[in-house]
C-alpha cells in the first residue's frame, strides 16, 4: 500500500472515532506497523490535516482538510441540484443526495417535496451502509474486497426487517449490481420506504440518490420512485 492509502486509511479511521486516538490506538485499528503511523501522523499534522490535543491524549482531524470538504461539498450539490429537484416533483416525495463517510452514507443534500408529510431524512443523517438502500446502492459499485473490509460484523440490527446475514447481504448486492436499484421497506426506520442508485457524478465522486417516503405511499410510487431514478442515472438512462 503507497503512503497516499496509508494516509487516507489514518483519515478514515481518525473520522470513524468520536474520540482522539493516541498512536498505539491508531495502530491497532489500521494495522499499520507504529513506526509508519508515526511518520504519517508527523506529515498530516504538518499541513494541520491532523491536530494533537495539547495534553497529548492523542489526534484528531485537523482544519486543514475543510478546504477540500467545502470546495467538494459546494461542487457536489451544484452539479446535482436540477436534478433532484426534477425527480423530487416528479414523485412528489423528498429525494436525498448521499456520499461515502467512512463505513457509512451520509445525506449531503436534499430536496424537499411540497407534497411531503414529515422528513424522514435531513442533511448530516448517517446511516450504516446494510441497512440502508443508499449504503447498498453505494456498496455495489465497489469491488468485493473492498466491500468486505466497510462491513464490520457483526451487522446491526435496526428494525425487525434489517438484513444481517451476511450471505443474504451479498446476495442483495449482487441483485442491485444487476438492476443499479436498491430497496428499502423500514430497514433502517420503521414507517419509512425508499428506493435508491448509485452512480459516479460528474464530480468524479461515488454518489446516491433515493427517493424516501412514508410505508403508506411505497406501494404506489414505488414504480414512479424507480422509473425516475432509472433516467437520472447515467449509467441507465
Amino acid at each position: 500500500m503507497a503512503d497516499i492509502g496509508r494516509a487516507s486509511l489514518i483519515l478514515d479511521t481518525l473520522a470513524e472515532s468520536r474520540t482522539m486516538l493516541s498512536l498505539t490506538e491508531l495502530a491497532r485499528r489500521t494495522e499499520l506497523p507504529r513506526s509508519t503511523v508515526h511518520r504519517l501522523i508527523q506529515a498530516l499534522e504538518k499541513e494541520l490535516y491532523v491536530v494533537r490535543d495539547p495534553g497529548r491524549r492523542g489526534y484528531s482531524l485537523g482544519p486543514g482538510l475543510l478546504k477540500f470538504g467545502v470546495a467538494a461539498h459546494s461542487s457536489l450539490v451544484s452539479s446535482n441540484r436540477r436534478s433532484l429537484a426534477s425527480l423530487a416533483r416528479t414523485t412528489g416525495e423528498n429525494v436525498d443526495l448521499a456520499v461515502f463517510s467512512g463505513r457509512e452514507v451520509v445525506v449531503v443534500d436534499q430536496v424537499e417535496s411540497p407534497d411531503r408529510v414529515r422528513s424522514a431524512t435531513e442533511v448530516g443523517r448517517s446511516f450504516s451502509l446494510h441497512a440502508s438502500c443508499l449504503g447498498v446502492a453505494l456498496l455495489a459499485l465497489l469491488p468485493d474486497d473492498v466491500v468486505c473490509s466497510l462491513l464490520v460484523r457483526p451487522l446491526e440490527r435496526f428494525t425487525e426487517h434489517t438484513v444481517t446475514d451476511p450471505d443474504v447481504l451479498w446476495q442483495r448486492i449482487e441483485e442491485v449490481r444487476s438492476t443499479r436499484i436498491a430497496v428499502d421497506r423500514e430497514e433502517h426506520d420503521l414507517g419509512i420506504c425508499a428506493v435508491a442508485t448509485g452512480f459516479r457524478g460528474r464530480t468524479g465522486a461515488l454518489q446516491a440518490v433515493s427517493v424516501v417516503m412514508p410505508s403508506s405511499r411505497f406501494r404506489l410510487k414505488q414504480s414512479r420512485a424507480i422509473e425516475g431514478l432509472e433516467r437520472l442515472n447515467p449509467d441507465l438512462a
